[in-house]
């Protein structure tokens, strides 16, 4: 009798196998499926597609909404419960008094997702390019998706800057315009700055930011400046932060 032989798996497809079930047992517990549940019956969104990002406290998703939904594609930003950074959290969110500080993690990361989203409305209200705030349900933040076609914008740490001068003038011009405005990202980097179609920048990862009045506002507004400004000294650009004198 013949030895029949079990077919393989290609490597790579147990690679990617492997993935989804590490990003199912990180990412979808019952509380977040049940907010994922509450925003597709809400007609927000329809299908999450793939993960366009990783990072140790959150996932972010392209998704889908319901035909007639006006965009292609959101980015669904979902923050894992478990490994999340509560002393890291914690730290953005005293004395601003606007959101309070939870003992139980849970309670507090949706806290944190409150706080990105009415951050992320702020900016767009001072004119500020960041993504436009769609809905949030517990640990899941929906935005708009940046890119094209589909793919996934770059980080500008991937692409690397097209016009450095003119790229460390707008920046800083945001940056400006964000401390006028009262508030300070907190957390601007090379590395939450997205290159979207036609070489906009998108700012991201808001949920740091604080208003003024915060006591590290001073110093997370100097951060702030002093990461751009280093990224784009090593492509010979030179940032003007003679405004920042005296700032606080």
């Amino acid at each position: 009798m013949a030895k029949v032989s079990k077919r393989k798996r290609p490597a790579r497809d147990v690679k990617v196998f492997k993935e989804q079930i590490k990003v199912e047992s990180s990412v979808f517990d019952r509380f977040t499926l049940r907010e994922i549940y509450s925003l597709m019956a809400s007609g927000i969104i329809m299908t999450l597609d793939f993960p366009i990002k990783k990072g140790k406290e959150s996932i972010v998703f392209r998704a889908t909404p319901p035909p007639g939904y006006p965009a292609d594609f959101l980015a669904v930003k979902v923050y894992m419960v478990e490994t999340s950074d509560f002393v890291h959290m914690a730290k953005y969110i005293a004395d601003d008094p606007r959101f309070r500080v939870r003992s139980n993690k849970r309670k507090l990361i949706h806290e944190w997702v409150k706080k990105e989203y009415r951050n992320l409305l702020l900016c767009e209200k001072m004119g500020v390019p960041v993504p436009h705030p769609h809905a949030f349900r517990g640990n899941v933040l929906v935005m708009d998706f940046i890119g094209e076609d589909g793919a996934p914008a770059k980080t500008l740490k991937e692409r690397g800057p097209l016009d450095p001068q003119r790229e460390c003038d707008f920046l800083m011009g945001e940056i400006r315009k964000m401390h006028k405005g009262g508030f300070v990202h907190a957390d601007l980097s090379e590395y939450n700055i997205l290159c979207g179609p036609g070489g906009r920048l998108v700012l991201i990862d808001l949920a740091q930011g604080v208003l003024k009045g915060h006591p590290h506002y001073s110093e997370w507004l100097h951060r702030d400046v002093a990461n751009i400004s280093k990224y784009y000294r090593s492509y010979g650009a030179n940032a003007d932060v003679s405004w920042l004198e005296g700032q606080s």
